[in-house]
C-alpha cells in the first residue's frame, strides 16, 4: 500500500498546482486503506519533507522515475518514506529507499540512534539499511532483477550536522553504504549530473509499466535465510534452550501443524497452549517462528502479540532487521490485507485478546493453524482473554479442530513449586499459606526504604533486580525537561514515630538521558537495560519478562480485611480499569500482584502500603 504512486513528474505537477489538494488526497487514501486517522504531526512533516524531495528530484533530471509515497512494507505495518524505482542499464530495476527527516541539529549521534531536541530516534542511515534488509530477504530480487539502494535525506541540516550523522556510521555494516544528504547537497546550484549522483539514480531512466507492475505484484514473504539466522541466533542464547515439557509441546504443535498441512479437507486448526509464569510459552513460540518454515516446505510463521513489551524485546533478540516483519502486533495484523501465502500464526501473551471483537475468528480466517500461548491468570484488564474452555466452545462454533497442551514445570522463581504455591494460596485460595520454603528468597520488607536498600544491594551484587507496583499512583508520560517526575509517592511512620516518605518515578515512556549514558530506558526496555532499575515498574512493562529479584509495593487497591481480599477500585489509576466493579477489580487486581510477584527468578520481597495487609503478610510468611 502506498499514499501515491506515479512518476516523479507527475507528483511535482500534483504539488504545483495545489499542495493542499495534494497533501489532502494522501491522507484520504492513508485512512482509507489503513483505517487510521493520520496524526497532525504526520500531515506536518509530508508538507514539509515532500517539496523538498520532489525539488530536488526534479532538478536532477530524474522526473521519469516512479515515485511511491509512504510505500508499506507488508507484514511489518513499517512505511517508507519513499521508494524510487528505475531501470538501469542492464535491464534490471533498482529501488531506491529514502528517508526523509526535518531535522536541523542533533545533541548527539551514535551508530544506532541519534537525539534531536531531547527525543531518541534510530538513526537514519540504520533505519534505511533496515528497509534494505527486509527488501532483500523478503523480494525475490533474483527474479524481478532488482537492486536496492538507500538514502536519508536531512533537507535542513546543515554540513556539520550531516558530518556528525556520517561519522556515527562510518564503521557500521549496511549504515554505512546508505548516502546521507544534508541542506548543501541538494542546492539549486547543483548540476543536474552531481544531484542525480548523490541521489545514487545517475545511471536509471524511466521503468517500463510491466517491470513496475511485476515489482508491485512481487510476493512479499520471509526467505530461508531469515529463519536460518533466528533459528542460530536462538540457538545460541540458553533463554531460548526448550527443556523437557517445553520440548513435548513444540513437537505437539508442530505434530498439529504437519497434520494441517496434509489435511485434504483443509480444516482450520485451534491449538492453546496454557502454562504459568516462567514455563517457557515465549520460548516455546520463538522456536516454533523459526523452526516452522524451516520444517514444512511452503509454509510460514508470525509471531503476533497483544503485548508491544514483548514484542520489542524479542526483535531485538532477533538482532536481525529483516526478521522485523516476523513480529507483530496482533491487532495491526488483523486490519492487515489477507496473506497471500499459507502461514501458522503464534500468538503469545494471548490472555491479552480483545473480547468482543471477534479476535479468534478473524485468525482462523485468514490461515489454518492459530497456536495461542496464554496464562489465565495474567488477565489483568477488563474486555481481555479467554479461557480455554471458551475457546474450545469458539473452536467448535467456527468448525475447527481443537487441542490443547498444558505446561507444567515452571523455569521461573529459581523453579520454586513451594513459592508459587504459597502465592497461588496467598492470592487466590483464601487460605493463610505459610512458608516453609528454602528454594526461594521470600520475605517483607518494613517500608519502601528497606526494599529499595535491598535491591541496591543486590544490584552492587552484579544482579537484575526490579521493584514494581500496582498502578495506585499517577503517571506522567511525558515530562517536561529531562528529569522524571517522582510520581510513586509513598509515607509511613517509623518504629520510632518519625514521619518518612520514599519517591520514585515509573518506568520512562521514553529514553532519558545524560549525553550518551542511559539514565532511564524506554518502558519496553525497562525490565532488562541498566538504569531500570530506578524506577519502579507495572504490569505492562513486566508481562512476559523476569529478572534475578522482585520487590513489589501492593498498593491500597488491594487489602486485607480479615480473611478475604477487598478490592478498592477507587484507588487505581489504571485508565484501563475506570469504572470497573468491586468483585471485577478483585480478580483484576490479584492477577496482577500474581504477575508482579512472579517475575524474580530467585528472590522475592513484598511490602504493602496498607497497615493491616503488612500484618498478614507478616503472618502467612511466619516472620
Amino acid at each position: 500500500m502506498y499514499v501515491f504512486g506515479g512518476t516523479v513528474s507527475g507528483a511535482r505537477t500534483a504539488m504545483q498546482e495545489s499542495l493542499d489538494g495534494f497533501i489532502d488526497g494522501c491522507v484520504a487514501e492513508f485512512e482509507r486503506t489503513r483505517a487510521e486517522e493520520l496524526s497532525k504531526s504526520e500531515k506536518a512533516s509530508w508538507r514539509n519533507s515532500w517539496p523538498e524531495l520532489l525539488g530536488a528530484l526534479t532538478r536532477a533530471g530524474l522526473g521519469d522515475l516512479r515515485l511511491f509515497l509512504e510505500y508499506e512494507l507488508p507484514g511489518t505495518g513499517q512505511r517508507v518514506d519513499a521508494l524510487l524505482l528505475g531501470a538501469r542499464e542492464d535491464g534490471g530495476l533498482a529501488a531506491i529507499v529514502v528517508e526523509l527527516k526535518q531535522w536541523d541539529s542533533c545533541e548527539w549521534a551514535d551508530a544506532l540512534l541519534v537525539a534531536v531536541k531531547g527525543r531518541e530516534y534510530t538513526h537514519p542511515c540504520r533505519q534505511a539499511a533496515g528497509y534494505v534488509a527486509y527488501f532483500a530477504d523478503w523480494l525475490d530480487h533474483r527474479a524481478l532483477r532488482l537492486q536496492f539502494r538507500a538514502v536519508a535525506l536531512l533537507h535542513n541540516a546543515p554540513p556539520a550536522t550531516v558530518e556528525q550523522f556520517r561519522d556515527a556510521v562510518r564503521t557500521s555494516e549496511g549504515s554505512r553504504d546508505v548516502a546521507l544528504l544534508g541542506r548543501a547537497d541538494i542546492e539549486e546550484t547543483a548540476g543536474p549530473a552531481t544531484l542525480a549522483k548523490a541521489l545514487l539514480s545517475n545511471d536509471l531512466a524511466a521503468p517500463s509499466d510491466e517491470a513496475v507492475a511485476r515489482f508491485l505484484a512481487a510476493p512479499h514473504a520471509p526467505s530461508g535465510r531469515v529463519f536460518d539466522r533466528l533459528a542460530a541466533v536462538l540457538a545460541g542464547q540458553p533463554s531460548f534452550t526448550l527443556v523437557g515439557a517445553q520440548q513435548d509441546a513444540q513437537l505437539h504443535v508442530l505434530g498439529r501443524i504437519g497434520k494441517a498441512v496434509r489435511d485434504r479437507r483443509k480444516a482450520s486448526h485451534l491449538v492453546v497452549v496454557r502454562g504459568g509464569p516462567g514455563t517457557g510459552k515465549t520460548v516455546i513460540a520463538a522456536r516454533l517462528l523459526a523452526d516452522i518454515p524451516r520444517m514444512f516446505r511452503g509454509v510460514e510463521a508470525r509471531y503476533l502479540t497483544p503485548s508491544g513489551t514483548l514484542r520489542w524485546q524479542l526483535e531485538r533478540a532477533a538482532a536481525d532487521p529483516a526478521a522485523k516483519g516476523l513480529f507483530g502486533n496482533l491487532q495491526t495484523y488483523l486490519g492487515k490485507q489477507r496473506p497471500t501465502v499459507r502461514e501458522v500464526l503464534l500468538v503469545d501473551e494471548a490472555q491479552r485478546m480483545k473480547r468482543g471483537n471477534r479476535c479468534v475468528e478473524g485468525l482462523l480466517d485468514r490461515t489454518s493453524v492459530v497456536v495461542l500461548f496464554l496464562d489465565e491468570r495474567q488477565i489483568v484488564n477488563p474486555g481481555e482473554g479467554f479461557t480455554v474452555e471458551e475457546l474450545k466452545q469458539q473452536a467448535h462454533h467456527l468448525g475447527a479442530r481443537f487441542t490443547s497442551f498444558d505446561l507444567t514445570s515452571q523455569f521461573r522463581c529459581g523453579g520454586s513449586q513451594p513459592y508459587l504455591r504459597w502465592l497461588e494460596g496467598l492470592l487466590f485460595d483464601q487460605t493463610h499459606p505459610q512458608w516453609h520454603g528454602t528454594d526461594y528468597d521470600l520475605g517483607i520488607a518494613a517500608d519502601p526504604g528497606e526494599l529499595a536498600r535491598w535491591a541496591d544491594e543486590h544490584v552492587r551484587g552484579g544482579h537484575s533486580v526490579r521493584i514494581t507496583a500496582g498502578f495506585c499512583w499517577p503517571w506522567t508520560k511525558k515530562p517536561r525537561g529531562r528529569s522524571l517526575i517522582p510520581d510513586v509517592s509513598i509515607s509511613w511512620t517509623d518504629p520510632a514515630g518519625a514521619r518518612r516518605s520514599w519517591v520514585r518515578p515509573w518506568n520512562a515512556f521514553d529514553t532519558h538521558r545524560d549525553g550518551a549514558m542511559v539514565l532511564a530506558p524506554r518502558k519496553e526496555y525497562w525490565a532488562t537495560d541498566a538504569g531500570g532499575e530506578n524506577q519502579v515498574g507495572c504490569i505492562y512493562t513486566c508481562l512476559g519478562l523476569e529478572y534475578d529479584y522482585a520487590g513489589v509495593i501492593m498498593g491500597p487497591d488491594l487489602v486485607r480485611r480479615g480473611d478475604s481480599w477487598v478490592a478498592r477500585p477507587e484507588y487505581s489509576h489504571d485508565p484501563a480499569l475506570k469504572d470497573v466493579s468491586p468483585g471485577e477489580y478483585l480478580r483484576l487486581a490479584a492477577n496482577t500482584y500474581w504477575v508482579l510477584a512472579s517475575r524474580g527468578a530467585r528472590g522475592c520481597r513484598l511490602y504493602s502500603t496498607d497497615n493491616d495487609t503488612q500484618a498478614y503478610l507478616h503472618a502467612v510468611l511466619g516472620r
